[in-house]
């Protein structure tokens, strides 16, 4: 069962329980308040009556001749109308209307009643016993109830009436109510269910209704904003991991085509000593390329599985050592590389730090022209320590500033290649630069160079704040 169908039949059976119950009981107790009324009124007016008897028997000769002389001087001053009855009589006489009498009972001067049945019609009989000059009389009223018993069914044919007209009434406002109240929910499933068929831009709208409704309207709007970024960045990655293969294979391919020609002119032709060698330095060469590749493949592989455990490092000997390696850079590329550094304690993995950092200075190494400076610095900041490479070579356009991260992606795919390049250098740096709690922030414009820099946590404030060559 729906739930709006649920908020309708359980508000209405307890409008209906609440209504029928409540009606009924006020019903009956009008009834009842009506009927002891009008007995309290007859009993009044029976007891008055035997009081009056008293006062006129006393006053006159023997009562015997007078009875009936006194039994209408007595309905006229109490005021009997046409559905009572006065009569004075003996205990046969009075008694002669029920059965189990209770006339025979009475003590002197006591009163009693009940309900008889006289010509079918319910009518109330009140006694009063009075004694006078040794002989027992007893004054009775007969009170037709025909008219409270019809005024008593009169108030249920109106009772029925308004609680059915009230059923009808509350079922449709009930029903209204219920169907407005989960309109909201029947929206948001109606939503959910869009989401679900891949409209995963659907919202809903947040209305000023009760602050469950309109929680609800929010959460809902946020989980459908959650779910498209998410589906977002799975495509995202997916078309990333499609490149990523489509390069690879790419970036197999070439030098694999290159060794099995290479090796297959050395085993089909004959050829002389220079044309052998040029053929075996090609296989060499293109045999260290696909080395290369499998190595930082792996290190990439191992960077994303097993996360590094960061120590505090000292950056003096650390840049000391970055200092020793880049020799062979500076002789490679004909550039003079400058370190300059701060000492300082910081948060890292040394050998994944010292790799970050030559990968850098070898980037900017290659993109520098021979003769240029390449400048390696770690500096204190408000925010850390700054480590920074610029060099002032050819510079990155900026179109591609947001891409040189990915694996296999080069600005320049045939110079890359010719330096021996394969894309995933910076790569490699940006994964350790995550690993480190940083990011790399390049900062480029073509044909004036680039600035990497990077932020490392400080463990404690280094000693000595002085800069100077490391």
């Amino acid at each position: 069962m729906k739930l709006a169908w649920k908020i309708f039949c359980a508000a209405y059976c307890i409008v209906m329980v609440t209504v029928g119950a409540g009606g009924f009981a006020l019903v009956q107790a009008a009834s009842d308040s009506m009927a002891d009324s009008r007995r309290d009124a007859v009993l009044t007016s029976n007891e008055y009556a035997g009081k009056m008897f008293y006062a006129l028997a006393e006053n006159g000769p023997s009562i015997q001749p007078r009875t009936k002389q006194i039994q209408d001087q007595i309905a006229k001053m109490v005021g009997t109308d046409q559905t009572e009855r006065l009569t004075i009589g003996n205990a046969q006489e009075t008694a002669s209307y029920h059965s189990d009498s209770f006339v025979d009972r009475l003590a002197s001067s006591q009163q009693g009643w009940t309900f008889v049945d006289m010509d079918g019609k319910p009518t109330l009989q009140a006694v009063t016993r009075v004694d006078f000059s040794g002989e027992p009389y007893y004054i009775e009223t007969l009170s037709d109830f025909s008219g409270v018993y019809a005024q008593r069914e009169q108030l249920m044919r109106v009772y029925r009436t308004t609680v059915v007209a009230a059923a009808l009434l509350s079922g449709a406002a009930l029903l209204g109510l219920s169907l407005a109240v989960t309109y909201p929910l029947r929206r948001l499933s109606q939503a959910a269910n869009q989401v679900a068929a891949g409209d995963y831009e659907r919202r809903v709208p947040v209305r000023r209704s009760s602050e469950e409704i309109r929680k609800l309207s929010e959460d809902f709007n946020t989980m459908a904003a959650a779910v498209e970024n998410n589906v977002s960045e799975l495509e995202q990655e997916i078309e990333k991991r499609e490149i990523f293969v489509a390069d690879f294979t790419h970036e197999l391919k070439t030098p694999m085509t290159s060794i099995i020609g290479y090796a297959d002119m050395l085993r089909s032709y004959d050829l002389d000593e220079e044309e052998r060698r040029e053929a075996s330095d090609a296989i060499f060469r293109e045999g260290k390329r696909l080395e290369r590749l499998s190595m930082q493949l792996l290190q990439l592989l191992v960077l994303t599985n097993v996360p590094p455990t960061l120590v505090p490092v000292s950056a003096a000997p650390l840049f000391d050592d970055l200092k020793k390696s880049l020799r062979f850079l500076s002789e490679k590329y004909s550039v003079t590389v400058a370190v300059q550094a701060e000492p300082a304690l910081v948060r890292a993995e040394p050998s994944l730090l010292l790799s970050l950092v030559y990968n850098l200075a070898d980037n900017a190494c290659k993109a520098s022209p021979a003769g240029e400076t390449v400048t390696i610095s770690g500096r204190w900041e408000a925010d850390g320590y700054r480590i920074a490479v610029v060099d002032h070579g050819r510079g990155i356009p900026a179109e591609h500033l947001d891409k040189i991260t990915e694996p296999f992606y080069m600005e320049d795919k045939s110079r890359a290649r010719r330096q021996g390049g394969a894309g995933l250098g910076l790569a490699l740096c940006k994964r350790i630069a995550d690993l480190h709690g940083t990011r790399l922030t390049f900062d480029s414009q073509a044909g004036r160079g680039t600035t990497v820099t990077l932020c490392l946590s400080v463990v404690e404030e280094a000693e000595e704040k002085g800069g100077g060559a490391v």
